[in-house]
């Protein structure tokens, strides 16, 4: 019994930090891709204008955005750092899950 409300419970938590971390993103990275067009165009030669590459992706994850020695574009990216690392959770807890479902 205990065993199956963890597993349901893990679900619905990994479920809520895809949902809140994609949401967190998607309005984020939109801002961090505004701010980086305006302030630094060299960065955005790099990083491109999609939020849905995998360069934008990891530029959150790794916190990259520390390396352009801007105090705004860190108050803008760290949300965007923050809801990638709760969509990986997220996912953790969902693979989680679903293998409790086979034990």
């Amino acid at each position: 019994m205990l065993v199956g409300a963890s597993r349901e419970f893990l679900l619905i938590m990994g479920l809520g930090l895809i949902v809140a971390g994609l949401t967190t993103y998607v309005i984020i990275g939109i801002l961090s891709v505004v701010h980086v067009r305006d302030k630094h165009p060299a960065l955005r030669a790099e990083l491109g204008a999609n939020i849905a590459a995998p360069r934008m992706i990891g530029w959150f994850l790794r916190a990259r955005y520390r390396a352009a020695g801007d105090a705004a574009l860190d108050a803008i990216a760290l949300p965007g750092c923050i809801g990638v690392w709760s969509i990986l959770a997220g996912i953790l807890c969902v693979i989680v899950s679903k293998g409790m479902g086979y034990v």
